[in-house]
């Protein structure tokens, strides 16, 4: 799965690398572009892995829930 979503945010940026380049004419803007393009994938990619990791632990511990030992009554 985290490679499904790492690809699209490699393509996304890639799109604005690409942008960046192609239209942004000062050298010094370019690169300050460049590393704010950087700084949004390696965040995104962050998320992704966290939201990922947090719904791949939900699901293992709804499934190994036991509800007769959770609402046990006497």
């Amino acid at each position: 799965m985290m490679e499904h979503i790492n690809s699209s945010i490699d393509t996304i940026c890639g799109v604005k690398t690409k942008f960046v380049e192609t239209f942004v004419q000062n050298e010094e803007i370019k690169s300050q572009l460049q590393t704010y393009i950087d700084a949004q994938q390696s965040f995104a990619k962050t998320v992704a892995k966290s939201t990922v990791d947090f719904f791949t632990t939900l699901g293992s511990s709804v499934a190994a829930f036991d509800s007769t030992q959770a609402f046990k009554t006497k």
